[in-house]
């Protein structure tokens, strides 16, 4: 697996576009440290240790190490909180590792392309949730159907 280096135009990106989402963001609060072990990250974001360990095994962060113990910094906070935002919003895993790709390469317009990829998907899985929500209204009216017509017998 390679390493992930944070240079500082990754972080403005990720800082910006964390504080672009940050209006859908439902963090518990945590306070402002150089560092952050697993347990107060797994706390902040309401996710578990594993998801944590998952998400560095999938190469989307790397976090210091002080032996075997996890040191997150402030930009593996905003990444993170990133990741768990749109997981949340059912953006696959796949879609995340290529939006962090466009940030990790340094393209001027990371930003740019982040958000425009961001928003096609998030057009996507709106419309197939609207598909899904129609789907099931209809499988709720045959039910209601079924129960008329057993009531009756």
């Amino acid at each position: 697996m390679s390493e992930i280096n944070v240079t500082a135009s990754e972080t403005s990106v990720t800082s910006e576009l964390c504080r672009k989402l940050r209006s859908i963001m439902r963090f518990a609060a945590i306070d402002q440290g150089a560092t952050y072990t697993i347990g107060q990250m797994s706390s902040h974001l309401g996710v578990s240790l594993r998801t944590l360990r998952f998400y560095e095994q999938a190469g989307l962060l790397s976090p210091d190490r002080n032996g075997q113990r996890r040191l997150y910094s402030p930009a593996d906070l905003e990444r993170l909180e990133i990741i768990v935002t749109l997981r949340e919003l059912e953006v696959s895993l796949a879609a995340i590792r290529q939006l962090f790709g466009a940030i990790d390469e340094q393209d001027p317009s990371a930003l740019a392309l982040v958000e425009t990829a961001i928003a096609g998907t998030l057009e996507s899985l709106l419309r197939d949730n609207v598909a899904r929500i129609n789907e099931l209204e209809g499988i709720n009216r045959r039910i209601a159907d079924v129960r008329v017509g057993l009531a009756q017998d």
